[in-house]
């Protein structure tokens, strides 16, 4: 039994610098797609009165629907549509790409939520088995140290899966806007 007990030990005790490292690349990586989520947010307010100006010309059937300024895949749709509302097989087809890749994105996201605290767990778990030998042996030093450890790393897993929760639900937010423009879009080319 001591020999079990010292190899799960090992492992548990080997794994603590991959779990480390998990949570760094995925703080980097939450804070990367906090940057982008700022930038499009800001987009999104310099192009607030441009798509209330589309949005009410599709709304009152206007015979001339402004085209919609930006290099995104959502304006290239929503310009596809304006240009190409005769081809309601390619428009479907590419509001379908579309709403594809925003939900494997928001799939991205979400997965952070779950990830970052389970790794944070681990990182917790981890270091409470030399914090206890510590503990056994007197060793304050090694004890306190370990514990540091477990603390910070569940810090820093929550703190992923909090930062990924409000893009997720940011990014939802705009993508169930966006989808619905596009589909009132092509619905109201088509029956012109």
């Amino acid at each position: 039994m001591p020999i079990l007990t010292n190899i799960f030990y090992i492992i548990s005790v080997s794994l603590m610098i991959p779990v480390m490292l998990a949570l760094l690349l995925g703080l980097v990586y939450t804070l990367y797609l906090s940057g982008i989520a700022i930038y499009e947010f800001i987009a999104r307010m310099k192009s607030k009165a441009q798509r209330k100006k589309f949005t009410e010309a599709l709304e009152n059937n206007d015979a001339a629907i402004p085209s919609f300024n930006g290099s995104g895949d959502f304006e290239k749709t929503l310009n596809l549509i304006l240009t190409h509302g005769n081809d309601s097989l390619l428009i479907s087809k590419k509001i379908a790409d579309l709403e594809s890749a925003w939900r494997t994105e928001l799939q991205k996201i979400a997965d952070l939520t779950k990830y970052g605290p389970a790794i944070g767990l681990m990182g917790t778990l981890i270091p409470l088995g030399p914090a206890l030998v510590g503990l056994a042996e007197g060793d304050l030093v090694t004890l306190s140290n370990q514990m540091v450890i477990a603390f910070s790393t569940t810090a820093v897993g929550v703190l992923i899966s909090l930062i990924a929760l409000a893009i997720n639900s940011a990014k939802k937010s705009w993508y169930r806007d966006d989808s619905i423009l596009l589909n009132f879009a092509a619905e109201r080319k088509q029956n012109c």
